[in-house]
């Protein structure tokens, strides 16, 4: 063959031509002896078997390339040509011929500079056809080269500009020169694969036209290599992006490039999938150790891993940056600054970021050799740019780390020494703020980042949970350590089946674990992570995909991860972290208060008693029954620390802890409030435990229906004989859920009430109610509100002028035993009888609308104890009325319209008329007057 000539037989794929490739005078047989032939310079035999080779059927490009070039050796140039021609119309990217042309014309036809521009990327010799071709003719050319726009430009000088209809996209103005320079001309980030750019010189768009969409987009490379035998691979490598582009693969050991080899695609411009990708067979070098394919253009391994490699005691710490400057910039300082406890280094992958302060930031840590940095030529996304990582280094371990996570000093270190606590360890993950399964404070939920202190609970989970670990379902991805010999062993992960991300990192761990590796979390290592927080639509779309393939994959996986919530075993490692942070906060927390949450007096009573403790320098802690899917849990909060959402244990199997845990927080002494929710038998448990005081809020000490209301809606009179109020309560409800005879439940809570060193009413009058249960009890009356002293001046927030509606206000929350049907039943009456009252209710009810539809009641809705002034200065009310019906141990709302001088009127029951006969302010009704007598006695009122 002639000195220089660009093609060989190994240049030209083989051919399937059906049976007759089969038989010595096949495709390849006869492409082979036309090989010999110029090689024995015998160029007659090899233009004869030309002939015949250009004329089997069906008729192909390979063929006619091979054949013209039998007649450029004979020196028969028009033959060539023809040969030539035909073999481009059949296949327009046909390489060897667009280069055998050269041999065959002094000006390149367009059909040859068609195949050379696209084959420009991949092949070095194909450019410097061009080049040449540039500076023999002058006219530029331009093609795309790792998803930029270059140009050929000729001598001379130039504007050189990338456009898109009416925007210029890049532009470079050249110096005259006497040379071809090529001019990269980058696309902007966001619009790659999107538009279809065209090259103008000197304001004149070039011939070529412009570029297709699909040439600029970020490269989708998929692959299928199969080991025929140890030294022969099968490869199949395509762009999904840019299915009919060649693909340049490189054959490597470890960091040593031995090959570089083409992935040409079907001359079919139609095929889209691997399976219709020519196979390149690929040869490996008998001394090759560790043989790896990877994309040239991208860097990505295709293929298996190579087996694990010795193991230099380095971890690589791949991060994936794109966007946020500010969490990437947060997460390199605290990544570089802070001893991670074991060597490392740290690989960041520029996976094409739209700000180019990130690229700059990356840049300098690159320049001061802080980072190794890879830069990727579009937006590979997440699962490409970890795969380019991870396949850096053949022997280390891997930690993939999110660009908005915050690691602390140690971290790695521990990480690695859970990795190696046992051989068949595949990955671990760590604790966060936002994990999903991992994540603390919350339990399977997100905390935003700016809400948690990422290094005091690194190290309290370091010093809690020293060397613990628990099994995982999955690794979480936003900090996933690898072990190097779980991913030789498992393969990358799955860059076409979750290239978008979500789903990458649980498909890798199931696939692992088929193979044996157990996934670990780490509990004493705690990283931060800014994460999604809310789930924008198509990024819903996306988690959603990837759950179907992974249910399709793995049947049944979905169940298991809900088990594993379900179970829960990162229960008890998350309370032993909430303990350490009481404890770490180094306050007095003496007093355990036991009540459940129930709003109202209750709750706002609880309060002033948590203030008043704290400022005699003794802090509380309160223990709620709860009930969570038909059971009864016990939860203990931190009224000053509310994140603190973990210390809830399982009263059946956890007291011993819980009693151990209150023993740590150093609780001397219990206040007892209410027994709602707790179950019966844990009352005497629970006070046993502690000296207690108690306390009195309502009658669900010796009601189970706490009110003292019956059916008829109304305070029930108190029955002398149990049997009627278990009557009642079995016709209309057990509302403390307590389940027993009311009989047993009074003999019950009078032998704990009698213990207490004090029993707390907030007026005589419950102290009396409660005595006649439990004579025993060491009573005492303690309001719940300092007394007001002196007692406001009577009076109405607004005058009342003749012929005006009464105001009334009605305070508070307005349920059944508040008077809500007393209140109806009046504005009804008032409607009716056409009567000039109007009712305020300050606050809001059981049933808002149908006091409204009236016509007589004003509803304001929820307000702050803080806001009643001005409320009462906007709804100038006259007088006062508070419905309820039954006998109220204090009434907060009485308070309030007390402390603004009004007039009130209630029914003669309970603590609100004990308040008001204090007073010597007020009127009182007899509890069965009915709403024509009482709304006659408030016309009187506000006379």
């Amino acid at each position: 063959m002639p000195s220089g000539w660009p093609l060989s037989p190994g240049d030209v794929p083989p051919t399937d031509g059906g049976a007759s490739a089969l038989s010595s005078t096949g495709r390849p047989a006869i492409r082979a002896r036309i090989f010999k032939a110029i090689a024995d310079q015998d160029f007659d035999l090899a233009t004869v078997l030309a002939q015949y080779l250009s004329r089997l059927e069906p008729i192909q490009a390979d063929d006619l390339t091979v054949a013209a070039v039998a007649w450029i050796c004979r020196g028969d140039t028009g033959v060539a040509r023809q040969l030539l021609d035909r073999a481009l119309d059949l296949d327009p990217h046909q390489k060897m011929a667009a280069m055998a042309m050269a041999r065959v014309t002094g000006c390149l036809p367009d059909s040859a500079l068609v195949a050379l521009r696209w084959h420009a990327e991949t092949d070095p010799e194909a450019v410097k056809m061009l080049v040449s071709h540039v500076a023999a003719t002058g006219a530029p050319q331009a093609f795309v080269a790792a998803r930029d726009v270059r140009c050929l430009v000729p001598p001379g000088a130039w504007h050189v500009d990338l456009r898109w209809r009416h925007l210029t996209l890049a532009e470079v103005r050249l110096e005259p020169s006497d040379q071809v320079r090529q001019v990269i001309l980058p696309c902007p980030g966001p619009l790659r694969g999107i538009i279809d750019p065209t090259v103008h010189l000197d304001g004149a768009a070039l011939a070529q036209g412009a570029f297709p969409a699909a040439l600029l987009a970020a490269p989708r490379l998929t692959a299928s290599v199969q080991a025929i035998s140890p030294r022969l691979w099968h490869v199949q490598a395509m762009d999904l992006a840019a299915p009919s582009r060649p693909v340049a693969v490189q054959l490597r050991d470890g960091g040593q490039v031995l090959g570089r080899h083409i992935c040409v695609p079907a001359a079919d411009q139609n095929a889209t999938g691997l399976e219709s990708s020519p196979v390149l067979s690929i040869e490996i070098p008998a001394d090759t150790t560790h043989p790896a394919l990877h994309a040239e253009l991208t860097g990505e391994p295709l293929g298996p891993p190579p087996p694990a490699g010795p193991d230099d005691g380095i971890v690589d710490v791949i991060v994936p940056v794109h966007g946020d400057l500010d969490a990437t910039r947060a997460c390199f300082t605290a990544l570089l600054s802070l001893d991670p406890g074991t060597p490392m280094r740290v690989i960041a992958i520029d996976d094409s970021a739209p700000d180019p302060r990130i690229s700059a930031l990356l840049n300098d840590l690159a320049h001061q050799r802080r980072i190794a940095l890879i830069r990727n030529p579009g937006n590979l996304g997440f699962v490409r740019s970890v795969n380019i990582g991870m396949a850096a280094h053949h022997g280390r371990d891997v930690v993939l780390l999110n660009a908005d996570t915050l690691v602390a000093a140690g971290w790695l270190a521990r990480l690695r020494q859970a990795a190696g606590a046992a051989a068949d360890i595949g990955t671990i993950t760590p604790w966060s703020n936002d994990a999903t399964i991992c994540s603390y404070p919350a339990a399977n939920r997100p905390t935003p980042l700016s809400g948690v202190d990422v290094a005091m609970l690194d190290r309290l989970a370091a010093a809690t949970l020293s060397r613990q670990s628990i099994p995982l379902p999955t690794a979480i991805g936003f900090c996933m350590y690898i072990r190097r010999a779980c991913l030789a062993q498992t393969g990358w992960f799955d860059a076409d089946a979750f290239g978008t991300g979500y789903g990458e990192e649980n498909d890798f761990c199931l696939r692992a674990t088929a193979r044996g590796w157990r996934h670990q979390m780490a509990m004493d290592v705690y990283v931060g992570h800014v994460g999604g927080g809310s789930f924008g639509a198509a990024k819903q779309a996306r988690i959603a995909s990837a759950l179907r393939v992974l249910e399709h994959r793995y049947p049944g996986y979905g169940q298991d991860i809900q088990a594993f919530i379900a179970a829960d075993p990162l229960k008890p490692a998350r309370r032993m972290l909430d303990i350490a942070q009481v404890r770490q906060a180094g306050i007095r927390r003496p007093l355990l208060i036991l009540c459940a949450a129930l709003g109202g007096g209750t709750d706002r009573f609880i309060r002033t008693q948590i203030d008043q403790n704290r400022r005699s320098g003794r802090d509380a802690l309160i223990l709620r029954p709860e009930q969570q899917d038909g059971r009864i849990t016990l939860r203990l909060e931190v009224p000053d620390r509310p994140a603190l959402a973990n210390l809830v244990y399982d009263p059946q199997t956890e007291l011993p802890q819980l009693r151990s845990d209150l023993n740590q927080l150093g609780v001397t002494e219990l206040a007892l409030h209410h027994a709602m929710h707790l179950p019966p038998a844990l009352l005497p448990v629970l006070t046993a435990w502690f000296p207690f005081r108690a306390y009195v809020h309502d009658y669900g000490w010796i009601c189970p229906r706490y009110t003292l209301i019956d059916g008829s809606g109304r305070y029930c009179g108190e029955p002398e004989h149990a049997s009627i109020c278990d009557r009642c309560v079995a016709d209309h409800g057990d509302l403390m859920g307590l389940g027993m005879p009311v009989a047993d439940w009074r003999d019950l809570t009078r032998t704990v009430l009698t213990s207490a060193q004090s029993v707390s009413c907030s007026s005589g009058d419950s102290v009396t109610r409660m005595r006649r249960y439990m004579p025993e009890a060491r009573f005492q009356v303690q309001p719940a509100e300092p007394t007001l002293s002196p007692a406001p001046v009577l009076r109405s927030v607004a005058p009342r002028r003749p012929s005006q509606s009464l105001r009334i206000v009605v305070p508070g929350a307005i349920g059944q035993s508040k008077g809500y049907d007393v209140l109806l039943a009046c504005a009804r009456d008032a409607a009716q009888r056409g009567l000039p009252l109007t009712f305020l209710l300050l606050g809001y009810s059981m049933d808002d609308d149908a006091l409204l539809a009236t016509g007589h009641v004003e509803v304001t809705g929820r307000y702050r104890e803080d806001e009643v002034p001005a409320l009462m200065a906007q709804l100038r009310p006259h007088i006062a009325f508070l419905p309820s019906v039954w006998p109220e141990t204090w009434c907060y709302a009485l308070t309030h319209v007390m402390s603004e001088g009004l007039f009130v009127v209630a029914f003669d029951l309970g603590a609100q008329a004990e308040r008001l006969r204090q007073r010597g302010h007020g009127m009182l009704l007899p509890l069965a007057a009915g709403a024509t007598a009482i709304n006659d006695a408030l016309l009187r009122a506000g006379d």
